[in-house]
């Protein structure tokens, strides 16, 4: 088949993009051609279609009056992707076009061209985009579900969108004028990663009959390694729904266990300053680490900590770890719990709980062989439902279907 994946950034920005370029990668070594559309920007990977793509607009830079108003026209309707979608399609002609993340900098404004062009769509929700404004369900360090089954006027009075009264609405009137024109709802077909997002996105009637439950996938490999360097590692976004500070707190509960957070972000020099301050002298925080680096990194570690404090969809640094042999300790939270079998795979905590947190890591590290068993049966379970194999096999199912 000829695929045209649809995905709003072409770079490995977080999991989502992880995902999008496996999957094109996959779908190529299968014999299918797959073409790309996204946005154009300066660390993009290359691609032959590239020159179809969107340009780049960065929605957090600062802006004069001219270009916030071209910006919230490209949010709610973009006529430039519209017109490079239908260049894309006349150019092309795919058999399927399988969209990704494409609101706000693209829009989906595109499954109107495609819906006109009769293409089948499908499209994987990576996010809780369709049913909160904030893409969430997570404001003011708190879950909040207020605007569940597309009650999003909700949102103004929290100003969940950074806090700010303008964004917000901005996010509201998008989240109305896309279901008033019913735009998602010419898409062919959903795909949920997990239950838990299937569940909180069916919230909204009309999707109920068309979406799936397809996890993410992750190349087993035959190589792992039982190393145990006696550390607890956290790799990601530091940030507050990241959980990061309840992993601090818990760090200063087990002096006699070396934690490593490795990542950055906004708030990376506020929790360096709260460990240093607090006397906690078992965390370090090597910064951003990629590539060797990182597989080192993850090799040496008795666990991996996935500590989120917001809603979770199927975290790929999970099935990561499993891949790698190693257990994770995992918050309660979202679609973590699908993978995290407690006692199993890892432990599980009470979300925001450092006490808790403390308890399932020190459960862990401090039986090597309950350890060993578990890393086993990680690798068993990411063998299964979550391998490329079966990840192919359904997904053709789905483009099948809406091909028919």
């Amino acid at each position: 088949m000829r695929i045209l994946q649809v995905n709003k950034f072409f770079y490995l920005r977080g999991g989502s993009e992880r995902y999008y370029f496996d999957l094109c990668d996959l779908l190529a070594r299968r014999g299918h051609e797959v073409l790309h559309f996204s946005m154009a920007h300066p660390r993009n990977q290359p691609s032959p279609q590239q020159d179809d793509f969107m340009s780049h607009v960065d929605l957090n830079a600062p802006m004069g009056l001219g270009d916030k108003l071209a910006a919230v026209g490209r949010i709610l309707y973009s006529k430039e992707a519209t017109r490079r979608m239908d260049a894309a399609i006349d150019r092309y002609r795919p058999d399927v076009v399988h969209l990704h993340n494409i609101s706000r900098q693209i829009s989906p404004s595109i499954i109107a061209v495609t819906s006109r062009h009769g293409v089948p769509t499908v499209k994987t929700q990576h996010d809780l985009s369709l049913v909160c404004p904030a893409h969430s369900f997570f404001v003011g360090g708190r879950i909040c579900e207020e605007c569940a089954g597309g009650r999003y006027w909700r949102g103004l009075a929290h100003k969940c969108i950074d806090g700010s009264a303008g964004s917000t609405a901005l996010g509201v009137l998008e989240a109305y004028l896309h279901d008033v024109m019913g735009l998602y709802k010419k898409v062919d077909w959903f795909i949920a990663p997990s239950k838990f997002l299937k569940e909180k996105v069916s919230t909204l009637k009309w999707i109920r009959d068309k979406i799936s439950h397809l996890p993410y996938f992750i190349p087993l490999g035959e190589d792992w390694t039982a190393r145990n360097d006696g550390y607890v590692l956290f790799a990601g976004r530091i940030s507050e729904e990241k959980g990061v500070g309840t992993l601090i707190d818990a760090a200063a509960r087990l002096p006699g266990t070396e934690f490593i957070i490795a990542g950055e972000g906004a708030e990376l020099s506020r929790f360096k300053e709260y460990a240093a301050g607090s006397g906690i002298n078992n965390v370090r925080f090597p910064g951003y680490v990629t590539g060797d680096a990182l597989e080192n990194l993850i090799e040496g570690a008795s666990a991996i900590a996935v500590t989120s404090n917001s809603y979770e969809n199927l975290p790929l640094s999970i099935l990561e770890a499993f891949a790698r042999g190693k257990p994770v300790v995992g918050s309660d939270c979202g679609g973590v719990s699908e993978l995290v079998k407690d006692g199993e795979t890892g432990y599980l905590y009470e979300r925001a709980d450092a006490e808790s947190l403390a308890g399932a890591i020190d459960r862990l590290v401090s039986n090597e062989n309950a350890r060993l068993r578990m890393a086993g049966n990680a690798r068993e379970l990411v063998g299964g439902h979550y391998s490329p194999d079966y990840h192919y096999d359904r997904l053709m199912e789905i483009y099948a279907r809406v091909m028919s």
